[in-house]
């Protein structure tokens, strides 16, 4: 701009802070619009009965390409977050009148022949939307308040969460998502920030679960247990990331985070009876189901983090940073900590 005229600039700076200006009007409008709609829904709630969803629209606006990033990402997630409002309000009354087959998630997310390519376009947009976040927060000029892309991220995630609790079988309905998302991330090559963001942010901890069990082992076919957690331990082993350069040990801190994950996203599938339809699941209440796979002894768990701190060793060199060894025994003393597992005495 220093090889412009006077004039030039003027109008240059003007045009600049007109685009700017209609940019806001614009957000204002859709802003607006949000709050009709939600005030609308308040007033008149809809249900499958009364809403003509038109899924082609939705798929058109969440794959535009043609507005400023800004703007179309903010409408983006204004849609999603109403759409959201309209589908859990939904949800939660027909849940409490045991109607859930009556419901919009039902007649829009189900896992079923009918509805699965929309939890498809769902995964599709939540992929998508990581990936640009995780872009945005390496812009260290990039305010991370301003994230629409997280946003999205979060609303798509509750949303498989109803595609994964509408139906009488979640954890069917788990698995079949978790091998969409397996899938996704494989041809995409996700990097380690886009597949941990994708797991801090999973709603639902059985869908965490399974994904978890595919990340760590993708043959597995035995169902997440303390049993198959230790041989995680003792056996797991993850690929490097290309951010990892010389500094092996981050892969080993990567596989601890997700042994972590699947810990805690376990315990409350247990505690929370969350294999269960969502409709019988609130009559638990009996104590926690633990399986023969989860009698575990203490000892069994110590082999299996020596085993962890052995490989480990083998494969960088050295021994963990103490940092990951106090993380490591503190995931020890956890799983100790649980009922189903026993003294070795």
């Amino acid at each position: 701009m220093n090889n412009l005229s006077f004039h030039e600039k003027v109008k240059c700076k003007s045009e600049m802070s007109l685009g700017k200006l209609c940019m806001c009007v614009e957000l204002t409008i859709h802003d607006n619009f949000y709050k009709l709609f939600v005030l609308s829904d308040k007033y008149h709630p809809v249900d499958a009965s009364t809403v003509p969803w038109d899924w082609e629209l939705m798929k058109s606006v969440m794959t535009e390409q043609d507005d400023t990033s800004k703007l179309r990402t903010e409408v983006q997630y204004l849609l999603l977050q109403y759409v959201l409002q309209v589908l859990e309000d939904d949800f939660h009354f027909k849940l409490r009148s045991q109607c859930l087959h009556q419901s919009v998630a039902k007649k829009m997310l189900s896992c079923g022949n009918e509805t699965i390519g929309q939890v498809k376009d769902i995964i599709s947009w939540l992929m998508n939307a990581a990936k640009e976040s995780v872009n945005l927060s390496k812009d260290v000029e990039y305010p991370k308040k301003e994230d629409n892309y997280l946003k999205i991220v979060l609303s798509l995630q509750r949303m498989l969460t109803l595609a994964l609790e509408v139906d009488k079988n979640p954890t069917y309905n788990s698995e079949k998502i978790s091998v969409e998302l397996f899938s996704c991330l494989n041809t995409m090559h996700s990097c380690r920030q886009i597949r941990l963001l994708l797991l801090r942010t999973l709603d639902s901890k059985l869908l965490r679960c399974e994904l978890l069990k595919m990340l760590l082992d993708e043959t597995c076919s035995q169902p997440v247990s303390l049993n198959l957690l230790l041989y995680y331990l003792k056996s797991s082993t993850l690929a490097s990331d290309p951010s990892d350069g010389a500094e092996k040990w981050r892969k080993w801190d990567e596989l601890l985070q997700l042994l972590w994950m699947l810990m805690l996203s376990y315990e409350e599938v247990v505690t929370g009876h969350l294999r269960c339809p969502i409709t019988k699941r609130f009559d638990k209440r009996d104590a926690p189901i633990w399986t023969q796979e989860d009698r575990v002894k203490c000892s069994a768990v110590q082999e299996a983090k020596a085993a962890f701190l052995s490989r480990a060793a083998d494969d960088i060199g050295h021994a963990l940073p103490v940092e990951m060894q106090d993380l490591l025994s503190q995931l020890q003393q956890h799983i100790t900590d649980m009922p189903s597992v026993t003294s070795s005495h």
